[in-house]
């Protein structure tokens, strides 16, 4: 019996240092903002050049593990723009609230929703850019769904000819 006593007491003292100890915390996120605006140029175009104005809000988030490593970060951008034709004045405006998601661990950047549309006044959406696209480091898409075009797919020039 006093074996057994010995036992429990040196199994309860041997418990306590870990129900004291402090539960192990994780890093928690750091945020970062970012507001930018001005005018820069866009696309030259025969005849023309394209310059955007626009005004962009963003929220960096950096998530780490338990031994505070970063492992992803997640980028939500506030944009709104609007493409001029230099010698016109011929414009439309756009915007896109995007969110981009790096994962630091499996090497893949993914872009989700509305990139961007862009409207001409009495025509309605002239461009879009929507859904999801997971890529690697590389730049090779692992997943690409919805209207993927890219700025470099939509023809400018003839948009505000």
């Amino acid at each position: 019996m006093r074996g057994r006593f010995r036992f429990l007491l040196g199994a309860a003292l041997a418990v306590v240092p870990l129900a004291l100890a402090a539960p192990a915390s994780a890093t928690p996120p750091t945020v970062e903002t970012f507001h930018e605006e001005g005018t820069q140029p866009f696309v030259s175009c025969e005849g023309f050049d394209i310059v955007v104005n626009f005004s962009v809000d963003i929220v960096e988030r950096t998530f780490y593990d338990n031994t505070g490593e970063p492992i992803r970060i997640q980028i939500q951008v506030q944009g709104e723009g609007q493409l001029v034709n230099t010698v016109t004045g011929a414009s439309n405006t756009g915007s896109g609230p995007i969110m981009v998601i790096v994962d630091l661990e499996a090497g893949t950047e993914t872009t989700v929703g509305l990139v961007f549309h862009n409207n001409v006044p009495g025509e309605g959406i002239v461009a879009l850019q929507a859904g999801r696209v997971t890529v690697d480091e590389d730049g090779n898409v692992l997943f690409s769904a919805g209207p993927q075009p890219g700025f470099e797919g939509i023809d400018w020039c003839s948009i505000l000819d």
